[in-house]
Order: structure tokens, then C-alpha cells, then sequence
């Protein structure tokens, strides 16, 4: 018994190293893989599956398997090239804060599970709120809590929402004998994920007002005014006003001053969608857009976008954590209860994994200062690329940049070929050579190169290197 033990503990040392051997190659050498790839054999192994392995195998020949597969379908997120959606290059220092939190399988569910996990989620949470300016009341409990990622921690708030302006006592009741027509008022630029929580609460899609936005991607307040005064004067109950912090499509903030005094006015829960722009809020240069944001009774933050950690993590941010305790707390005879904090009572998931010591971790190593930097990094270069794309008379600017998000297209070509179709050819063709990845926008009817800068690694010479081979692209089309 004590040999097979030791050859455990052995082949854990062992086959480790071989893990961060390919971590290391992955992401200090990303040029050595395509940005994006797939082989046709993964998607006939989705639909014919394995079965399931009757005799186990050595681990070292699992690992080198389970290497191979990733490589065979890898989207190469640590590739400068890669402009795909908000998907980062995780900074080192978090990979080895996850690898920690998770091989010693600590949990900031409950105080008993993980004492150390529960105090270091309480800090990072607050760090988070002074990072991005989001003042808030300290007491027994976090202001606020980790989720899984930006959906949940959107689904969260519509529940505080929920709770808060219809009473509590749907809790217990339910919405089936509620005489309330709930209703809820968010940009058409929003994000999905809101809907998908109305329908996941009970509350259902229908109840979505999505307002039309301006021409730079931001929501129309005077027709977000018309649309609460009709749904109030047919008899519904505005519960909930969404600001986006962010667009995911061109990175616009909306006005959350003159939100929050819209909220305000009808008394209804603020709840701003900061997941990708809100780590800019506190930033001097775009401390502007994001004025009101102190409004806001709840905000969601994604770290795994703009703060470089890994994904399944995101943050809901409330003025006051007691409200979280009041929509989420339940328990069970088999619990006891020694009056400690657990904050499974301030969330819908009980275990769940510590996912915020990597994050902590950063915070620790660089400061402030030092994100602040890499923040501003990603807006200079963003900033270039809307220059490049300015001074070529091929191509047109959607808007000018506010987050790391650029959008534009080639505005004339002399061929047959329409503006939108030269577009989808052009980013088709720039992507299958396996060196870049951009995605394509659909901006009232018209298509667009969507650029989003995620990797702090990214910089002025990769940004040349885009524009050169869209150029490229055009020359070569304009042979055939």
C-alpha cells in the first residue's frame, strides 16, 4: 500500500512538470501554434463519442494524449494575433494561484471548508471595488460575491432586483400569483446574458424592454424614457434598469449618470453589465465614461477578460452584501449552524471552487500601478490601430475606440464583389492562414472587422502586421 502511495506521490511530481513544460511552451512561445485550429476529426469524435475505458492506463500516457487532443482543436488565446472575444492571456502568477487553491481543494463556500479561501475572497473582492472606484459599505459580510463568470453574476442582480422592488415575500411565494407585470429596461446593445436570467428567474424574456442605442453603440435615453412611461400607464411594475459598462460588440459605455437618475425617478434597482469595461471605470483616462457608476446598486465584474486571470470567474458587486444574504440564504438540518461567515448563504452555488487566489495573487504582484499599466497598454494599442486604420484610404472606421475594442471594415473595393461580401472573404482568408483571428461584426446590416486587444503582449509592430495582411488580402482578391 505505502509503495503504491509513494508511486502516486511520484508520478505527481513527474508528470507535473510535464503539464508546466507545455504551459510554458504555450504561453511563452505562442507563434509556434496557429491562433486558431481545428482538425476534422474532433468534430466526428463529438458526434461518436469514446467509450467509456474499461482498464486504466498510465498517467503519463494520459497526459501526452490529453496534450495532443488540446493542440488538435486550440484556440491559441496567448497569441498576439489572437483579436477574437474578450479572451485573455492569463497572467502567470494566476495560473499558479488556480493550480494552488484547486490541488489543495480549499472552498470559500462555507467558513469550516476553507477559513484562508473565505478571507482572501473577502479581500479580493474589496480590492476589486477600490480598483474600479465602486464605493461600498464594509460590514460582516463581503460586499459582494464570485460567481462562475458574468452570467451568473448578472442573473444574481436581477434577482436582488427582483426581491427588492416586487418584496420579498416572492421568495417564498412565488411569481405565478404575483399581481405584478414586471419589467426590465436595457440597451439593444446589452448582453444576452440578461435575458437568458429573466427566463432562468421566472420573470421570462417578454419582460426585456431593449431600447434602441445611438450611433455610437449607446443607449437612447429619451426613448428608454417613453418606453417606462407606456409600460407604466398599461399597468407594468419597472423593477430593473441594465447599464452596460462596455458593449461587447464596440466597447461603448453607456450614460450611467443620467441611468442611475432614470432608476432613481421610478424607483427602480441600478444594476450596471460592467463584465468586460468595468476594470476602466477607475482609470484616468476613461474615468469619464463611466461616471454613475457609484449610482449603481449592483455591478458585475468579469476578471477573466481585462484583469488577465483564467475563465470561470466573475464578480458581483453590491452597496451592501446583507441584501445578497437575504436573497440566497437557505440551509438544512444537517448544517450546523455556528454563526460564521459562509458564503454559500450570499449565492445560489454551496461548493463551488476557489477561484479568486490567482486573482489576489495579481493584485499582489503587480499592484495597482502595475494593472493600471497593462490596462493602458491595451488602450494605446487599440488607439494605433484606429490611427492605421484612418490614414488608409481602403479602409473606414466604425467609431473611435473607448475599451480595447476596434471595429471597421474595407469601405470600397472596385470589383464586383459587394462591401459586406469583400469583408466576410478578407477575414475568412486571414484567419484559415492560421497567424491571425478577428471576428466579424454585424452592425445594422453592414459587416465589420471586430479587433479586441486581450493580450497585454500585444503591441504596435502585431497591430502593422494585421493591417498589412488585410491589405494583402485585398491585392490578392483583386487578381482573381
Amino acid at each position: 500500500m505505502e509503495q503504491n502511495i509513494e508511486k502516486v506521490n511520484s508520478d505527481l511530481i513527474d508528470n507535473g512538470q510535464k503539464v508546466l513544460a507545455c504551459l510554458e511552451s504555450a504561453y511563452n512561445h505562442p507563434e509556434k501554434y496557429q491562433v486558431l485550429s481545428s482538425s476534422h476529426g474532433l468534430m466526428n469524435r463529438l458526434n461518436n463519442p469514446q467509450y467509456l475505458p474499461q482498464e486504466g492506463c498510465e498517467m503519463g500516457v494520459i497526459i501526452e494524449e490529453a496534450i495532443a487532443t488540446i493542440f488538435s482543436g486550440y484556440c491559441n488565446v496567448s497569441h498576439p494575433q489572437y483579436y477574437g472575444y474578450i479572451s485573455p492571456k492569463p497572467l502567470p502568477i494566476s495560473l499558479i494561484g488556480d493550480l494552488l487553491a484547486s490541488g489543495l481543494n480549499q472552498t470559500p463556500g462555507a467558513w469550516r471548508a476553507g477559513p484562508a479561501a473565505t478571507v482572501i475572497e473577502a479581500e479580493t473582492l474589496q480590492w476589486i471595488s477600490q480598483f474600479i472606484g465602486y464605493e461600498n459599505s464594509i460590514g460582516k459580510v463581503p460586499n459582494g460575491i464570485f460567481t462562475s463568470g458574468g452570467s451568473m453574476a448578472n442573473a444574481s442582480a436581477l434577482k436582488l432586483a427582483r426581491d427588492k422592488i416586487l418584496g420579498r415575500d416572492l421568495q417564498d411565494r412565488g411569481l405565478a400569483v404575483s399581481k405584478f407585470q414586471p419589467t426590465v429596461y436595457m440597451s439593444a446593445e446589452g448582453h444576452f446574458s440578461i435575458w437568458k436570467a429573466l427566463d432562468f428567474l421566472g420573470l421570462g424574456r417578454n419582460c426585456l424592454r431593449r431600447i434602441a442605442v445611438d450611433e455610437n453603440g449607446r443607449i437612447n435615453l429619451n426613448a428608454l424614457q417613453e418606453q417606462i412611461k407606456q409600460d407604466i400607464q398599461v399597468g407594468a411594475k419597472p423593477i430593473c434598469l441594465v447599464g452596460t459598462g462596455g458593449t461587447s460588440a464596440t466597447g461603448s459605455v453607456d450614460n450611467l449618470d443620467a441611468l442611475g437618475s432614470v432608476a432613481r425617478d421610478y424607483d427602480m434597482w441600478f444594476h450596471v453589465d460592467a463584465a468586460a469595461g468595468g476594470v476602466f471605470a477607475n482609470l484616468p483616462e476613461t474615468r469619464e465614461y463611466f461616471q454613475g457608476i457609484n449610482l449603481a446598486d449592483s455591478v458585475t465584474i468579469d476578471p477573466c477578460k481585462w484583469l488577465f486571470v483564467p475563465f470561470g470567474i466573475g464578480c458581483l458587486l453590491t452597496k451592501d452584501g446583507s441584501e445578497l444574504v437575504k436573497s440566497f440564504q437557505a440551509s438544512s438540518h444537517y448544517w450546523e449552524e455556528l454563526s460564521e461567515p459562509d458564503l454559500f448563504q450570499m449565492g445560489l452555488p454551496g461548493t463551488r471552487q476557489w477561484r479568486s487566489l490567482g486573482l489576489w495573487m495579481a493584485f499582489k504582484h503587480l499592484g495597482s500601478n502595475g494593472y493600471r499599466q497593462l490596462l493602458r497598454n491595451t488602450r494605446g494599442t487599440v488607439f494605433h490601430l484606429a490611427e492605421k486604420v484612418q490614414s488608409c484610404e481602403q479602409l473606414e472606421l466604425l467609431q473611435q475606440p473607448t475599451l480595447p475594442v476596434c471595429c471597421f471594415r474595407i469601405g470600397n473595393y472596385p470589383k464586383h464583389l459587394s462591401i459586406d461580401e469583400i469583408n466576410r472573404l478578407v477575414q475568412r482568408a486571414i484567419t484559415e492562414t492560421g497567424k491571425y483571428y478577428i471576428t466579424l461584426l454585424d452592425w445594422r446590416g453592414s459587416s465589420y472587422f471586430r479587433v479586441s486587444i486581450n493580450n497585454f503582449r500585444t503591441n504596435t509592430q502585431h497591430i502593422d502586421s494585421l493591417i498589412d495582411a488585410i491589405l494583402h488580402q485585398i491585392k490578392l482578391l483583386n487578381k482573381k
